[in-house]
């Protein structure tokens, strides 16, 4: 029952599936989860409390901000509410329920679907109308329009013909996941780097995602200090290869540099270019750089307390730009007093594991995956305001899996504006 709650979670954070375009769907699965944590009686009246405190916190937030700083219609102070039950709750739910066993069960489901996806890319490599065709076959609501075709556990979109989504809406979505996997997988075996730990480096690989590579090099230095290699050592030996490989992959700086000059050119011309997107009947959308300065240049300071949830709705001309940049789309939407809240209690999650310099690392690491995507509301990162409550490192594997054989033998088994 835990593997299968998980299951629907990590679908809800993949953002793929119809699940993430269906109201119904974030509050039946909310349902399911807190149906699961009356029946083996896993909610207390001190996870009730916990919830009360951050739901105070946050709607007092909220409430500050809107009639106080922003001055916006109430509709803007409801969405922010909303926010809480629909996108906030589910991560809470999950957390209080499977509490010690929580970060066990993310490694184990989004591990499997990992794996799970390289037969399914290799499939796309060899033939990707094959893909969706079975996708479109399947016909899954909201699954399949203009090249897109998800089937739950696999997404195959025709622009990235030979890049690996995985079970999330994108190579660069799906990078987020699995590097998040992998931090997760060595936080809880003690950085292993075991045959799954090898698996997920290949799904990682077949991401061809810029951002997730970066992301992926510090995860390697993350490693190495885990195991005691030294800065010097590193630098030495790992810092040339790195500036070579920098220099001399496509993918990495050359791709960089052509995409900063594009955003300067987008950000110039923005009034025009949105006005041709309109025309056309599409969304323009803006990379990394570009949503920055956009953001910076339209919300100037109020991005230190955020605007709303609902913030594209205050500014005319975001209607129709789709902002790539997580970070500042955060902030935007909360601020950067709402980030260092996510930031902080995460930190305190990591601290629960390793030592504070390879925590703060773990935090570099989510701060380069969020330059590149706005995942910053999926439900995984939305976890670590709680995760770190509940983390019980001296739990170990085997002890989680012994308990739950036990448990299951003894039990019968039965971009976010709202």
């Amino acid at each position: 029952m835990y593997y299968f709650i998980t299951f629907l979670f990590v679908l809800l954070a993949g953002k793929a599936t119809f699940f993430d375009d269906v109201n119904a769907c974030w509050f039946i699965i909310e349902g399911i989860i807190l149906w699961v944590g009356l029946h083996k009686q896993r909610i207390t009246k001190n996870d009730v409390q916990l919830f009360v405190k951050f739901a105070l916190l946050y709607v007092g937030f909220c409430t500050f901000r809107s009639f106080f700083l922003t001055g916006l219609p109430i509709k803007y102070w409801l969405n922010d509410v909303v926010f809480l039950f629909k996108f906030i709750l589910p991560s809470f739910l999950f957390c209080a329920v499977l509490k010690e066993k929580a970060v066990y069960y993310l490694t184990q489901v989004m591990i499997d679907l990992a794996i799970l996806s390289l037969p399914l890319y290799c499939l796309q490599l060899i033939s990707g109308d094959l893909v969706y065709n079975i996708g479109k076959a399947i016909n899954l609501p909201y699954a399949h329009f203009n090249g897109y075709v998800n089937m739950f556990v696999f997404t195959y979109v025709k622009n990235h013909a030979i890049r690996n989504s995985g079970f999330s809406w994108e190579p660069g979505a799906f990078g987020f996941m699995l590097i998040m996997m992998l931090m997760l997988h060595w936080l809880n075996n003690n950085f292993k780097y075991d045959t799954r730990a090898k698996l997920v480096t290949i799904a990682i690989i077949t991401t061809l995602s810029t951002t997730t590579y970066i992301a992926f090099a510090i995860m390697i230095l993350i490693y190495c200090r885990a195991k005691g290699v030294r800065i010097t050592t590193l630098l030495i030996f790992i810092a040339p290869f790195l500036c070579v490989a920098v220099v001399s992959l496509p993918f990495l700086f050359d791709k960089i540099l052509d995409t900063y000059n594009k955003d300067m050119l987008d950000i110039k011309n923005i009034h025009t270019l949105s006005a041709t997107y309109i025309e056309m009947g599409r969304v323009m959308p803006l990379n990394r750089f570009g949503s920055m300065l956009f953001l910076i240049d339209t919300f100037g300071n109020k991005l230190f307390f955020g605007v709303s949830n609902s913030y594209k709705e205050t500014v005319q001309l975001l209607h129709n730009i789709s902002i790539s940049n997580g970070i500042f789309a955060f902030c935007a939407q909360f601020g950067v007093v709402g980030l260092g809240c996510l930031f902080y209690r995460a930190y305190k999650f990591f601290r629960k594991y390793i030592t504070a310099e390879l925590a703060i690392y773990c935090l570099i690491v989510i701060l380069v995956l969020g330059f590149g995507e706005c995942i910053y509301l999926s439900s995984l990162l939305l976890a670590f305001l709680f995760l770190y409550h509940y983390a019980r490192p001296e739990t170990t594997t085997e002890e989680v899996s012994e308990n739950d054989t036990y448990e299951y033998a003894t039990t019968e088994r039965p971009a976010y504006n709202l």
